[in-house]
C-alpha cells in the first residue's frame, strides 16, 4: 500500500438479501450491499458494492465487487477492487485478486492470492485470470512479468 492513499470504505446500505431457501442461478448486478443467505451461482459484479456472504451462505460464482466479505463458502475466482476479509467461519476455494486481504483465524482458503495494486485498472487486473501475461509499465518501480497459471 501506498503511503498517504486514501483508503475506500465499504458501502453499509443493505439493499438486496437473498434469504435462507433462495436459490439463484445466472448472473447478478448490484449496487451498495448484497447479503446472501441462500445458494448464489453464476457471476456476481458490482461497480463499488460490498458482497457478503452470511455463515449460511454459498457462493459458487466468479465474483466481481468492491468488497467481499465471507463468513460462509465462496467457490469461484473472487476479484475485489478494494478489500477481501475471510472470516473464522468462512470458507474460500479459489483464487481471490485484491490490493488488500484479511484472512481470520479459523477460516479456510484453498487458492491463490493475487495481490494486486488499488489503482491497477481492472483490465489487468482481471488479465492474470485468463491465462494472460500481466505488466504494469505504468509504475516505474515495476520490472518483472507476472505469469499466472498455465
Amino acid at each position: 500500500m501506498r503511503t498517504g492513499a486514501a483508503k475506500a470504505k465499504a458501502p453499509t446500505d443493505l439493499r438486496t438479501c437473498f434469504d435462507e431457501g433462495m436459490e439463484v442461478t445466472g448472473e447478478v448486478r448490484f449496487a451498495e450491499v448484497l447479503r446472501v443467505d441462500g445458494r448464489l451461482s453464476g457471476t456476481v459484479i458490482s461497480e463499488s458494492g460490498s458482497l457478503m456472504v452470511s455463515e449460511r451462505g454459498r457462493v459458487q460464482a466468479k465474483v466481481e465487487a468492491g468488497f467481499v466479505d465471507v463468513f460462509g463458502t465462496v467457490e469461484g475466482t473472487i476479484m475485489a477492487k478494494h478489500k477481501v476479509e475471510i472470516r473464522s467461519t468462512g470458507r474460500v476455494y479459489g483464487d481471490i485478486y485484491t490490493p488488500d486481504l484479511n484472512i481470520e483465524d479459523g477460516a479456510v482458503f484453498d487458492g491463490r492470492c493475487h495481490m494486486v495494486e488499488a489503482h491497477q485498472p481492472d483490465e489487468k487486473m482481471y488479465q492474470a485470470d485468463r491465462g494472460a501475461v500481466v505488466a504494469d509499465e505504468s509504475s516505474p518501480e515495476t520490472d518483472t512479468i507476472q505469469l499466472s497459471r498455465d
